[in-house]
């Protein structure tokens, strides 16, 4: 069985093999801590990740749902997907959430063509920080991409997230308002903008910027800047935008006005 498994682990590092299989491999303490038992597949783990407490606990806790078996370290680098494996690597099911589902967030985030694996996993994790449904749109890397995975730090379990085609986005998000990121002449200052309510807003790639199809239904908001940059990492700008809508949502301009200057009114 053990060969098997290899061979199967070694399948998942291709993308067509983790689409057509609808597994994906997760490595490390701390992710494998976030990914639901019921999920899990299989696993592999060594004698020297056992030399810590947690890790020992979450053994304990993984093998009454999955069988999970020893192997050497050699072994493990032989099938891991990173430089320096961290003891543990576990084969599990992909489950993503519906549009509707999805929908039924106050705040949704949507990626459209943002293709580094870097970028949309801290989005991602930023979006669930702050409560959001994700949807990723065709051309942006895969959601279960190893390097999308780790950069998620768990968070891709514990929210709300979906894959989608522009014309299926478009058509379920029709009953709330769509924002899309972008520098343009007839952008609005995004802290400008009532976040309050249900809201989509779209982030493009640095390179390419948000779909014209999505532009040319959107409202336009950008980030004011001072500095002689051009533009911002969308991972950054992302973070800056949703921010402002949990910080409308939970302390709206009244209330912090109130709290930062004493209730003495300060106009723009």
């Amino acid at each position: 069985m053990s060969n098997a498994r290899f061979k199967l682990v070694r399948k998942l590092s291709q993308k067509k093999f983790r689409r057509e299989l609808k597994l994906f491999v997760a490595e490390g303490l701390r992710l494998c801590e976030e990914i639901p038992p019921a999920l899990i597949e299989f696993g592999f783990f060594t004698r020297e990740f056992l030399s810590d407490t947690r890790a020992q606990l979450l053994i304990e806790r993984l093998t009454k749902f999955a069988p999970l078996e020893e192997i050497s370290p050699s072994s493990l680098e032989k099938i891991s997907d990173t430089q320096t494996p961290q003891g543990i690597l576990l084969v599990a099911r992909q489950k993503l959430s519906t549009l509707d589902e999805v929908n039924a967030k106050r705040i949704v985030v949507a990626l459209d063509g943002v293709q580094d694996p870097g970028n949309v996993g801290t989005i991602l994790r930023t979006a669930a920080a702050f409560d959001c449904g994700l949807i990723l749109l065709d051309g942006s890397a895969e959601l279960f991409n190893p390097k999308v995975i780790r950069s998620t730090m768990g968070a891709l379990f514990n929210m709300t997230v979906a894959t989608s085609t522009h014309e299926e986005f478009l058509s379920a998000m029709r009953t709330r308002e769509l924002l899309a990121a972008a520098v343009d002449s007839s952008a609005e200052v995004y802290f400008r903008h009532d976040l309050n309510k249900p809201v989509a807003i779209v982030f493009g790639s640095e390179a390419s910027g948000v779909s014209q199809e999505i532009l040319s239904v959107a409202r336009k908001i950008f980030i004011p800047m001072s500095g002689r940059v051009e533009s911002l990492n969308v991972a950054i700008s992302a973070a800056i935008i949703l921010s402002e809508a949990v910080r409308q949502k939970n302390c709206p301009r009244d209330k912090l006005t109130q709290k930062l200057f004493g209730g003495v009114r300060v106009d723009d």
